[in-house]
């Protein structure tokens, strides 16, 4: 029902083509269904952002704009007014528990001495798995469905923020920087590429997170699956660890000449995070343990891990290829596989 929705466009800048093209839509759905005017679009639409002219200049009343500060980038910002769509999904109790998490963690960064610091410990290890032993990349594994997104979440924080060749002083990196982050939740992936974790040629230092409670109490005949998805995390640490041995195999009446196929060699390394549940709490926990092991790498690397230059100069060049494929406008600067792909489009389109 129009008459009864809110829109919430959550844009630092407001001007992500991607954002303002779909709030146009939005706006465009609003106004022809109710069949209003501009007006319309102040008491349906607020703004999360830090450019009020933008936000005006859409038609977006100012004083309905939920302000943050415009030098944190869009990836460390849910917990600030980014976060308002999540506050009003779990409640502003909800979310206050899921900041005092927050606070938790970066307390514990900024004073635990460096034996115990674990985002010190967790970046370290990191940098010791990447430049000293090569590992190319790093599985996050949660073994709760609830959290199916928060390795793409890591993704953005992780390679956004490291993925630099530039050091801040405008030089080249000597050494290798972030790691491809990747993983699924749960027993799905073992079905697909932990197979390659423990048996294949790169190394891959991995995160299993696991919780003790499920997040809902399960009806009584439900409870031992949540032990049995608990079961295979434990499992799964422990063969990565120790592998299985030729003799271990051989005991088990395998013919000679599968004991190799049968052998896992284990020493692979794991890191598990396990908690009594996931409540708003251990989220928080979670994002800013992530977020200040970013930093603490970045530190290292002495790299910028604030800034996006890659994803800006994608931008740019949308903006400049999108005459062509809409209008088949000759733009400059398009190089000749471009070009032909471009031509190829615009003929499956029939343009």
């Amino acid at each position: 029902d129009p008459a009864e929705t809110l829109f919430v466009i959550a844009s630092k800048t407001f001007t992500t083509i991607e954002t303002i093209t779909n709030a146009t839509s939005a706006r465009n759905w609003l106004l022809t269904e109710l069949r209003a005017g501009q007006d319309a679009v102040a008491k349906h639409f607020v703004a999360l952002s830090t450019n009020s002219e933008k936000v005006a200049e859409f038609g977006i009343d100012t004083a309905n704009m939920f302000e943050f500060w415009d030098w944190v980038g869009g990836r460390y910002s849910y917990d600030s007014a980014i976060g308002l769509s999540l506050m009003i999904a779990i409640g502003p109790e909800a979310f206050r528990e899921m900041l005092d998490g927050f606070h938790l963690v970066d307390e514990h960064f900024r004073t635990a001495p460096p034996e115990s610091n674990v985002p010190l410990l967790m970046g370290l290890l990191g940098i010791w798995y990447g430049n000293f032993h090569d590992a190319q990349s790093h599985a996050v594994l949660p073994y709760s469905h609830y959290l199916s997104r928060f390795t793409a979440y890591l993704q953005q924080l992780d390679m956004e923020s490291n993925g630099k060749y530039v050091q801040r002083d405008g030089e080249e990196v000597q050494w290798q920087t972030g790691p491809v982050v990747w993983g699924t939740p749960g027993t799905n992936g073992q079905h697909a590429y932990y197979q390659l974790i423990h048996q294949g040629t790169k190394l891959i230092p991995a995160d299993f997170v696991g919780f003790a409670e499920p997040v809902a109490d399960l009806l009584p005949g439900l409870v031992a699956q949540h032990d049995l998805l608990m079961a295979n995390f434990f499992a799964q640490t422990q063969a990565l660890a120790f592998g299985k041995t030729p003799d271990e195999v051989r005991a088990e009446g395998v013919p000679e000449e599968l004991v190799p196929h049968k052998t896992f060699k284990g020493n692979h390394p794991t890191t598990t995070i396990l908690a009594k549940a996931l409540t708003p709490s251990v989220l928080g926990q979670l994002v800013a343990l992530y977020e200040h092991k970013v930093f603490v790498q970045g530190a290292v690397w002495n790299i910028d891990s604030f800034d996006q230059w890659g994803v800006e100069l994608g931008k740019v060049l949308a903006k400049r290829v999108e005459p062509a494929l809409t209008d088949g406008a000759d733009v400059p600067g398009l190089d000749a596989s471009t070009r032909a792909l471009v031509a190829k489009y615009r003929e499956l389109r029939g343009r």
